[in-house]
């Protein structure tokens, strides 16, 4: 069973100056690894002999060693068995986090994980240990899944009556995972939006970039899973004929609390609630209260809302100037081409390329272009070969949103497949004698486009 340590520990390993018998350590921890790749059960033997005579010596016990009694929790023969693994696991995490605490950290959200994996009947142990790393613990709680069971637990208890939960508790849980969820979206985006501008400036990945990238893709795409099933959670809690009775309640004793008022106005604007003139009065309390970045976008909305164009355009532009998280920033650039769709195709695309310059991630805006070049066959040249090429020009910016955020890709993928179909046959390709040629859009939209070759 004696396999050579993987490259990457014996690294490690040689810079560690330990005065233990680093030897048999070493050959410990090769084993323990081997075994359970293998599936051993005398991977559980080297376990114990690390955690006794080399618990400080490397960090690959406690990796390895989680999958060692995750195996042996999964192979229990009975409850009480498993019970007792279960607790040895929650010993290791403790060991893991004595021996290692910058690596060990965020042990409540380990074993809420595992309880909430191996006993999920035990729905309260699971919450308290979710709520004691969320409370503090909050940087280290990272895990998308242990996010989702914290929400739900809560929500379930408020709906069977439990613990006297108030809604306004449900809402605060909501907006305070959501932002966290956000926080960790924030910075996953921003690291791929790094990897991404520089594919974009025509520079090829690495290996290690590459596998990043996948990386935050997977994540950013279950951080946009989770966020959409909390709102699917929530939605019956939070209709327009709920909501606005109930903030108009609490607007009064909460006018001067600028956390109420904000999340007051997303969740309304969120809900398409924002045409009611309590949406204008919760929005311009926040900004008397703060003119910040926020509260200038909600009342760009309120103008919005009444038709002023030229204001919305200040408060948005303002809102834009202030904010220095690129996603907000994005957001609001977005909110303003969405705004010039049906009126002025050109500034619509400004602003959505503006949003695509500070956040080259935001597979939205090019969506946004796609759909204002398929919606323009008509404001561009004579012949209707010509026109409809246009459908071509409109799909390749479909595909750019699917390349660029994975989230959107089946929605944008089948956007690029229909403006692909509606574009010239093959036949007609052949019988106008364009194949591979290059037609130039010499309308509002500026571009080109080069015809499929035959």
């Amino acid at each position: 069973m004696k396999k050579t340590l993987t490259l990457l520990a014996l690294t490690a390993i040689s810079y560690l100056g330990y005065t233990q018998n680093s030897e048999a350590c070493t050959e410990n921890i090769s084993l323990l690894a081997s075994s359970v790749k293998a599936k051993d059960g005398a991977a559980y033997d080297y376990l114990t002999t690390l955690r006794k005579d080399c618990p400080s010596f490397h960090k690959g016990i406690y990796y390895y060693g989680e999958l060692a009694i995750k195996q042996r929790i999964e192979s229990s023969k009975n409850e009480s068995e498993k019970e007792q693994n279960i607790a040895d696991l929650f010993k290791l995490y403790e060991e893991y986090f004595k021996y290692f605490p910058s690596d060990g950290a965020g042990v409540d959200t380990k074993k809420g994980l595992a309880l909430f994996t191996y006993s999920p009947e035990k729905k309260e142990t699971v919450y308290n240990y979710f709520d004691k790393a969320f409370k503090e613990d909050n940087a280290n709680f990272t895990s998308t899944k242990g996010l989702y069971a914290y929400f739900e637990i809560f929500v379930n208890d408020y709906k069977a009556n439990a613990k006297g939960i108030t809604l306004q508790q449900v809402f605060d849980k909501y907006d305070d995972i959501s932002e966290k969820l956000t926080l960790l979206g924030k910075e996953d985006s921003e690291e791929k939006d790094v990897l991404i501008a520089k594919e974009e400036a025509g520079s090829q990945l690495d290996s290690k970039e590459t596998k990043k990238k996948a990386r935050l893709e997977t994540n950013l795409e279950n951080i946009s899973i989770v966020s959409t099933s909390m709102d699917a959670i929530i939605v019956e809690l939070s209709t327009c004929d709920k909501l606005i009775p109930f903030y108009q309640k609490g607007f009064e004793e909460n006018k001067n609390n600028e956390v109420w008022l904000k999340r007051a106005a997303d969740r309304l604007e969120a809900k398409e609630c924002d045409t009611d003139p309590l949406f204008s009065k919760i929005s311009e309390a926040l900004y008397k209260l703060n003119p910040s970045a926020d509260a200038a976008y909600k009342l760009g909305v309120v103008e919005l809302q009444k038709k002023n164009t030229t204001k919305a355009m200040e408060y948005f532009n303002q809102a834009a100037d202030m904010f220095t998280d690129n996603t907000k920033k994005a957001t609001v650039y977005m909110k303003m081409a969405s705004s010039y769709m049906k009126s002025n195709k050109s500034q619509a695309r400004a602003y959505a390329r503006k949003a695509l310059q500070v956040k080259p991630s935001y597979g939205r805006a090019y969506l946004l272009i796609a759909q204002l070049y398929g919606n323009s066959i008509n404001d561009c040249g004579t012949k209707p070969f010509d026109k409809r090429a246009m459908y071509w020009l409109a799909a390749q910016y479909a595909d750019k949103a699917a390349a660029v955020d994975s989230s959107l890709k089946e929605t944008a993928s089948k956007m690029a497949a229909s403006y692909r179909a509606a574009a010239p046959s093959r036949t007609e390709i052949f019988n106008e004698g364009m194949s591979g040629k290059r037609i130039a859009f010499d309308c509002w939209v500026g571009e080109s486009v080069v015809v499929p070759t035959l």
